[in-house]
């Protein structure tokens, strides 16, 4: 809901509300093998789903998977509120006053159940877990705009603060032994195995100002600058400085210009600071979990303060230019750009000898460059079929500048990444294949410190999970009242770690192969990809390591996007008090082109994590999905 209403010729004031509830079925997470696409893939097809009592067959060497689907229960309840409200106040001639806040408002509940039909549920007589949380984020921003002319100069200043404060409170219970599998709440357990609560708060709050600056239309300038304060660092090292300035010269508004076919010509540049928090609250404070110990209540250290944490720090400087061809039937831009990190904020991992994962440092410097291209065409322009398209082209290019403690961060996920100076961040490391040795059936690796042993000395750069370039294209048509948009991704020259792959090749542990292993090696002077069969736990792990044998390209086009919508005339259709009604189907993922021989290209299987990307361990595909929708104004 959106109101705004003037109350006066000075005062604006508007409001707008919406409520959501949301309750979403899930299966067994992805990336592990206890979902049920994992178990389905990895469990041999000589075990069957059934017994011949109707029960399921749970001998195989994984849980079965289509009881997972059927008897593992696994919803997500959310209701969330979103409130905005502003008020707006003209003061003077050119001089406003404006306030905007902001709240956002989460309750989540999870209910998860494994009844005794699982492998886990029967191990546990009934397994559930119960998590609560509400999480609220109130933003508010206020400023103070004076415009005023100069002659043939128009300027604009602004000044302001905001501020934003997120708090979130969880729990979480865990419980065992169900009396009766219909009963699946935590009160129908005979034994809490665990259960924990916490809290957490974070804030931001900025003083900011701009100037813009514009002659006669032509030349156009903005300063600007900012001072952040974040809660998530310590005292001393809480605030950040960002100041930012762009100019831009409208060559085609010169008198001097004459080209009648250019109707836009601009170029363009930009230098500025901007900073990075994006890390968990207190971390440079000593924080502490609860457990228990000897059936008794205790606390311990649960991460390793770092008082030492600041801003992450990034100087970006663009280059660009604007050009309109025909009326700006045809627009396109190109933009070159340079940004150098300071400060990187990353977690490092620590060895298990000290009782920690990893840390949180400013680790290092990256750089980014790369080029930026968009093009937008008309292409029709009839009084009933109109064809619009537009293109984008992007590629960048990073590089680890330095580490500051001069040491390569290692076995960062199942591909094992690594950050290494001189190298893009996130590298593939490991060992490089040279195939199987025909006479021998076993896999040979690339012997890099030549010492006639393979060892992890010998692990290398073996790939590198960042693209060449990305690309993307969109075509819009008009026919009449109806719209049809096509919206096509694509993505170039990026490896891959198909992790899947490494199970499912490795022939051993009792899962299920990839038919291509019906290629293996099965006597000497025979020519493949795939090592013997061997029951020799030294020989099976040497032909397992993770290494360049597994990497694909992961380069694709996708059908992203297709939709369809029609809009209802007005004038002949509808009442008055309706503005528009609009009908709308819309696929998404409809189709990949792709060599990679995964479920799916696009895959990270540890989300936004920037060091490790571009590993698939049995990762759901992304899903095909048709939206049917209504569109009403009034």
């Amino acid at each position: 809901m959106n109101l705004d209403h003037k109350a006066t010729s000075r005062l604006s004031i508007g409001t707008s509300i919406s409520l959501t509830h949301s309750k979403t079925n899930r299966v067994e997470g992805d990336q592990s093998l206890h979902g049920p696409l994992p178990n389905g893939i990895s469990t041999p097809a000589v075990f069957s789903v059934y017994n011949s009592d109707g029960t399921y067959n749970q001998s195989g060497p994984y849980s079965n998977a289509v009881s997972i689907i059927n008897e593992a229960i696994n919803q997500n309840f959310s209701n969330r509120a979103l409130a905005n409200a502003f008020l707006e106040y003209r003061i003077l001639d050119g001089l406003t006053f404006s306030t905007k806040w902001g709240i956002d408002f989460l309750n989540f509940r999870e209910h998860a159940y494994e009844s005794t039909k699982t492998v886990q549920g029967a191990r546990y007589n009934g397994l559930g877990f119960e998590t609560y949380s509400n999480v609220s984020n109130l933003v508010s921003n206020n400023t103070l705009k004076y415009t005023f002319d100069i002659k043939a100069s128009a300027i604009e200043v602004l000044a302001g603060y905001s501020f934003e404060k997120k708090q979130a409170v969880s729990s979480f219970i865990r419980a065992q032994d169900f009396a009766d599998p219909s009963l699946q709440y935590i009160n129908s357990a005979s034994t809490i195995v665990s259960a924990s609560s916490g809290a957490s708060s974070s804030g931001i709050r900025s003083y900011f100002g701009r100037v813009n600056y514009n002659l006669k239309d032509r030349y156009l300038v903005t300063l600007s600058a900012r001072l952040d304060g974040s809660s998530k660092f310590s005292e001393k090292n809480r605030n950040g400085f960002f100041p930012a300035v762009s100019a831009a010269w409208r060559i085609s508004q010169e008198p001097f210009f004459n080209a009648d076919k250019i109707s836009e010509l601009k170029i363009r540049g930009s230098f500025g600071l901007t900073g990075n928090d994006d890390i968990p609250s207190f971390l440079y404070a000593s924080l502490y979990g609860n457990t228990t110990y000897a059936g008794l209540p205790a606390i311990y250290p649960s991460s390793i303060p770092n008082p030492d944490l600041k801003w992450e720090t990034t100087a970006q400087s663009d280059l660009g230019i604007d050009v309109g061809l025909f009326d700006d039937r045809l627009v396109f831009g190109v933009d070159v750009y340079y940004k150098k990190t300071k400060d990187l904020l990353l977690d490092r991992p620590l060895p298990g000898s000290t009782g920690y994962s990893s840390i949180t440092e400013n680790i290092g410097e990256i750089e980014n460059k790369g080029l930026e291209f968009s093009l937008n065409t008309e292409n029709l322009k009839d009084r009933k079929l109109r064809w619009h398209t537009n293109l984008n082209f992007s590629l960048n290019r990073n590089k680890v500048l330095k580490l500051y403690n001069g040491q390569a961060i290692d076995d960062l996920g199942r591909g094992s990444n690594r950050i290494e100076e001189g190298q893009p961040i996130g590298i593939f490391y490991s060992y490089e294949w040279f195939g199987v040795d025909p006479s021998t059936g076993d896999v040979v690796y690339a012997d890099k410190n030549f010492d006639g042993k393979i060892t992890s000395d010998d692990r290398t750069k073996i790939g590198n999970p960042h693209p060449s370039f990305i690309y993307g294209m969109t075509n819009s048509f008009t026919y009449g009242n109806f719209d049809l948009s096509i919206f096509l991704q694509g993505v170039q020259g990026n490896d891959v770690f198909n992790g899947t792959r490494l199970f499912l090749e490795s022939l051993q542990g009792g899962d299920n192969q990839l038919a291509v292993i019906n290629e293996r090696w099965k006597k000497p002077g025979d020519i493949t990809r795939i090592p013997r069969a061997t029951n020799d736990p030294v020989a099976a792990a040497q032909n397992k390591r993770v290494s360049s044998r597994f990497l694909e390209d992961g380069s694709y086009l996708r059908v992203k996007n297709v939709s369809l919508s029609y809009t209802l005339n007005r004038q002949k259709w509808m009442h008055d008090k309706i503005n528009s009604l609009r009908f709308f189907v819309t696929g998404q993922n409809l189709l990949t082109f792709t060599n990679y021989s995964g479920l799916d290209p696009e895959v990270n299987y540890r989300g936004d994590d920037n060091a490790v990307v571009g590993t698939d361990f049995f990762t759901y595909p992304q899903a095909r999905s048709f939206v049917f929708g209504i569109n009403a104004s009034f």
